[in-house]
């Protein structure tokens, strides 16, 4: 098996990889909204090649949503808080491989400083994979670049995958940036326990909201034709656990590091005056020891076992 042949026999229904290819559409509106920041003069990113991918599809999306500047604003910092996870885990713990699941638009094999000898595989749908290869011909990755075609909610697409990534013997991280708020826990579950199989995988960057935040986008968002759309008549985001990133302890998983998107925002004087107090107030409540449910974060996780550990001195990242 190829790593251009993945896609092929793997899909598991008709409806299925219907409703994963209009998921993956959301990918345009994220790019715009890279675009959008990289266009600012006090950019957290460059990110080139966004307004091009993006199309006239973010455009459209984008109005379907309606007025989402606050949305843009934690897509720009989820994006930038993960370019540097990505890149201090590659620094400090021997990372040779970087799997992007669900990689949508995103660009980091080309803009980041990477190490010319890592491996990038970016896997998602075939459309979305392929529009993007054609869209960057002639732009050279900083590294060694793969695409991977499969639907990832297929676990025998995922079981193909894996032994690409075991036979490669490198010691790998995980990315699942904007994917898993699509996904039922018991999808994540799978792929959570799958994770942990895999004796190469110690790192895994993922975002998470909170229920409320969950529940507020369907009381703001589920009646506007995007939602409508991307979700076929159901609510689109569906992955907010009650636990916060302890959810993923029953496979091991451990937090090594986990930022407060909504605090970022704050310190950076992007917040709304409401999201700005929510931040000073639990800024208080944490100095106090009181624990508080993060709204919106972007979490590494770290599987400390066998040569997960990477022969590092230890697992947890730096200062912590």
């Amino acid at each position: 098996m190829t790593f251009t042949a993945y896609g092929k026999g793997c899909f598991f229904g008709l409806y299925a990889t219907f409703a994963m290819s209009k998921l993956s559409e959301s990918a345009y509106l994220v790019a715009l909204y890279r675009a959008l920041e990289s266009e600012r003069s006090d950019a957290l990113f460059q990110d080139p090649w966004a307004r091009q991918l993006a199309g006239g599809q973010g455009q459209l999306f984008q109005a379907l949503l309606g007025d989402t500047k606050q949305y843009a604003d934690v897509i720009a910092i989820r994006t930038h808080l993960i370019d540097k996870l990505v890149q201090e885990r590659i620094a400090h713990n021997n990372i040779g491989l970087v799997m992007n699941l669900g990689a949508g638009l995103d660009t980091r094999p080309y803009r980041l400083n990477l190490p010319p000898s890592l491996i990038w595989l970016d896997v998602d749908l075939p459309d979305i994979l392929e529009y993007k290869h054609q869209t960057l011909l002639g732009v050279k990755p900083r590294c060694i670049l793969k695409r991977i075609k499969g639907n990832l909610v297929d676990s025998t697409f995922r079981r193909s995958l894996f032994s690409v990534i075991h036979q490669l013997s490198k010691p790998a991280l995980v990315i699942t940036e904007g994917l898993l708020g699509y996904w039922t826990e018991h999808q994540v579950s799978k792929l959570a326990a799958h994770l942990s199989q895999q004796d190469r995988i110690g790192w895994w960057i993922l975002e998470l909201a909170a229920p409320t935040v969950l529940r507020g986008w369907h009381m703001q968002y589920s009646q506007t034709l995007y939602d409508q759309y991307i979700g076929n008549g159901e609510p689109a985001f569906k992955f907010a656990p009650q636990q916060g990133p302890e959810f993923f302890q029953t496979w091991g998983w451990q937090v090594a590091h986990q930022y407060d998107v909504l605090d970022k925002l704050s310190h950076l004087q992007r917040a709304t005056p409401l999201v700005h107090l929510r931040a000073v107030m639990q800024r208080a409540l944490g100095k106090l020891h009181i624990p508080q449910t993060i709204p919106s974060q972007v979490v590494l996780l770290a599987h400390p076992t066998g040569s997960r550990a990477e022969k590092s001195n230890s697992w947890l990242p730096s200062g912590q």
